[in-house]
């Protein structure tokens, strides 16, 4: 951490002095001997002590309503709610196994194969969220923790969010990179599918909530073919004032005629939903991880689908951990948290982790001991990376973060 040179700071010590007085160790110290010149200033000090101490002894229900009021003052400060927010390391959880007694992974519609080993998904938990609040008292301790991060508020929630907001955007970015991870994973195997729009989620307690379900394909509105997000929300526009938007949708295999409520918000109708674009694939995948959000699991969501789908364990059974981002052409991009994510993994005893390259600047010297640690850029860099861990049970000929840092003529921490 850098540091900023600040005004020279004058203390008292009483090794300051060497015994008697007659001399000092050390020169420009700014100490004063004050056994051998007493000063104006002392004998006042002494004064008001000895003022203090008399007014304590004579009135003594004062001077204990005094420290009882002043350790209350203190208890409230340090209380007091903080506009900050707390990240520090969450669970590891393998994608092909379960989570909260649910499998997470499920694909119907396609041959599937055995397969061993852990690819597990890193999460984060955020203190200081909506509707949550975090004590000076957590911020100062998390300061002195490596393994957790202070940000403001506003770095990582916008200003007025509520939770039930929050809720549906992480909601939305899981979903949308779900359907991303499964698409780029059937890219790699050759396996068409076809883009659709779909209901990536719906905001608790909005006209919609009860009639659309996340997940609900989007056919037509108001009686023509959506074919876009933007198209959709236009057709959506124009329902009068007052009236249902009429909807017809795919829900897993049924196709179901919908009239949605809507509520006037700054002259337009509202549903309280979004729309997002996702994907009909030739098979039914589903992946479920309960109320985790966020977009940053796709890579690991695409290797798990591969693996699912091809002959053979691709960890070679080995616990390969990791996170990242998976854009539609198969980028792996940099996510927050990476260091959070490291200290979790390596609490949930995963061998190896695979980070961003773009992440490397936050990942050097913060690997957790014990860990390996492997720099991909797209979702081929990652299927190889797991399938040389799986051949040899280490990464030696893997670039690691101090190898991007290199290329990039960054410097390393």
């Amino acid at each position: 951490m850098a540091t900023s040179s600040g005004p020279w700071v004058f203390q008292r010590t009483e090794r300051g002095w060497m015994e008697g007085g007659s001399g000092r160790l050390g020169h420009n110290v700014g100490v004063i001997d004050e056994q051998s010149h007493p000063t104006r200033a002392r004998r006042a000090r002494t004064a008001i002590r000895r003022t203090v101490d008399d007014a304590q002894l004579a009135r003594p229900g004062l001077a204990l309503g005094s420290m009882v009021l002043l350790c209350l003052m203190i208890l409230g400060g340090s209380l007091m709610p903080v506009p900050y927010v707390i990240e520090r390391p969450g669970p590891a959880i393998d994608v092909l196994g379960e989570y909260e007694d649910e499998k997470i992974l499920v694909i119907d519609g396609a041959e599937t194969h055995p397969t061993d080993g852990e690819l597990m998904m890193t999460t984060v938990s955020v203190d200081g969220g909506p509707g949550y609040r975090v004590t000076p008292v957590e911020v100062v301790s998390s300061w002195f923790d490596r393994s957790q991060a202070v940000l403001p508020r506003e770095a990582v929630f916008p200003a007025g969010q509520t939770r039930e907001e929050t809720v549906l955007t992480n909601s939305v970015a899981m979903s949308t990179s779900q359907q991303g991870a499964v698409a780029v994973a059937l890219d790699e195997l050759g396996i068409e599918y076809e883009p659709v729009v779909m209901v990536g989620g719906v905001e608790q307690g909005a006209p919609a909530d009860g009639v659309l379900e996340g997940g609900d394909v989007i056919l037509s509105v108001n009686g023509s073919g959506a074919e876009t997000v933007d198209g959709v929300r236009e057709l959506a526009r124009t329902t009068a004032e007052g009236e249902d938007v009429q909807m017809q949708v795919r829900r897993g295999e049924e196709v179901l005629d919908l009239e949605v409520p809507t509520e006037q918000v700054d002259g337009a109708p509202r549903m309280g939903i979004v729309p997002s674009a996702g994907y009909d694939f030739p098979m039914d995948v589903q992946i479920s991880v309960g109320e985790i959000g966020g977009p940053s699991a796709g890579m690991m969501f695409s290797l798990s689908v591969y693996d699912e789908l091809t002959p053979g364990a691709l960890t070679g059974g080995r616990r390969i951990a990791g996170t990242g981002t998976m854009s539609a052409d198969g980028d792996v991009g940099p996510i927050g948290g990476i260091r959070q994510k490291m200290a979790g993994a390596h609490e949930s005893d995963a061998e190896f982790f695979l980070a961003p390259s773009e992440n490397c600047d936050e990942v050097v010297d913060y690997e957790p001991e014990g860990l390996d640690v492997v720099a991909v850029t797209d979702f081929e860099d990652a299927v190889a990376a797991s399938e040389a861990i799986a051949d040899s049970g280490d990464t030696e000929g893997l670039p690691t973060c101090e190898d991007i840092m290199t290329q990039t003529g960054e410097e390393t921490r």
